[in-house]
């Protein structure tokens, strides 16, 4: 019997992944840690309360968490603060989040003496924008706004906490994730509600950013994956190398709601140089290492898309607003 513990457990994607492992590994147990949150948030582990291997910590990993992460086997560290926009406009709360936090969470793991794994849960813009091609493992970092400047700095430090300490650190960089429950600022949230409130679509720059999209529970089985496969002192990329511009992703989301009302939405162009200046062009992740270790992902964008859309039409009224 395996004993994880989980950051950010209340958060997307840390959510996500409890009700995933749990359910499939019926034996092993789970201490969930995320800072108090609103009721919204709780309702992503609603289903989790009445489960005896899970328990609840609402602790701040910037202050003193002495003692959290005694007794585990594994750890997986998911918890950080996300919005590029609001990185921009409070950097200082970023770093204290992703550098401060995870700075205490590998202390903590130098003291628990079982720990077999430790996994990093960072970002593809790390690496900065890439306009052809894909980023491997040992692409340069070049991180270019505060969010992504301190996700490569947590990295850095838990590389070097595994050469210096022999941490048994993995990283993992991951690409836009999506599917229910997703805070209702990310972008397939936001023109979902849009197209169903008549409102036009608020698409920043020119519309041909490109992203690549990953359905959540294809990250959350790779995470499970790495527990038992990842090499310790390694980094993957977990992608579905499935690529969308911004406007790709907007008329899809248009057509789809078009199936279930009538609608006057239409795609609002939003000048990206105050809101997000330097603004990503593309990112792009080469995936094949940990294809070759085994893992594939399960859900293309046509079935993950139909999940994700129809949950949040579905889910309107008690999600969205």
């Amino acid at each position: 019997m395996k004993k994880l513990f989980i950051t950010g457990c209340m958060g997307f994607i840390g959510s996500y992944f409890c009700k995933y492992y749990l359910k499939k590994h019926t034996e092993d147990t789970i201490i969930g840690l995320n800072r108090a949150t609103n009721s919204k948030n709780m309702k992503r582990i609603e289903e989790l309360s009445s489960n005896n291997n899970f328990t609840l910590l609402q602790r701040d990993l910037t202050d003193d968490i002495s003692g959290i992460a005694e007794d585990v086997d594994y750890i997986v560290h998911f918890a950080a603060k996300t919005f590029v926009d609001h990185s921009i406009r409070d950097p200082k709360s970023f770093v204290q989040s992703n550098l401060i936090g995870t700075f205490n969470l590998l202390e903590e793991a130098r003291r628990s003496p079982k720990l077999k794994k430790y996994i990093q849960v960072s970002t593809d813009e790390v690496y900065g924008s890439i306009l052809s091609g894909a980023h491997t493992e040992n692409s340069k970092l070049n991180p270019t706004n505060p969010y992504s400047s301190t996700k490569a700095a947590g990295d850095m430090l838990c590389l070097s906490y595994y050469s210096t300490y022999k941490l048994p650190i993995i990283i993992t960089r991951t690409e836009n994730n999506y599917g229910p429950l997703q805070h209702p600022q990310k972008v397939m949230p936001v023109f979902i509600k849009s197209v169903i409130e008549n409102k036009n679509l608020p698409v920043y720059g020119d519309g041909l950013h490109k992203r690549m999209w990953l359905f959540v529970e294809d990250h959350c089985s790779a995470i499970d994956f790495l527990l038992e496969n990842g090499n310790i002192g390694e980094v993957y990329h977990v992608a579905g190398e499935q690529e969308l511009t911004n406007i790709e992703l907007a008329n899809k989301i248009i057509e789809f709601v078009k199936t279930k009302q009538d609608i006057k939405s239409k795609i609002e162009f939003i000048s990206d140089d105050i809101i997000r200046p330097g603004h990503d062009r593309r990112y792009a992740l080469d995936v094949s290492k940990l294809k070759n270790l085994g893992w594939a992902p399960e859900f293309g964008l046509e079935k993950g898309f139909d999940i994700t859309f129809n949950w949040y039409y579905d889910n309107y009224k008690n999600w969205l607003i």
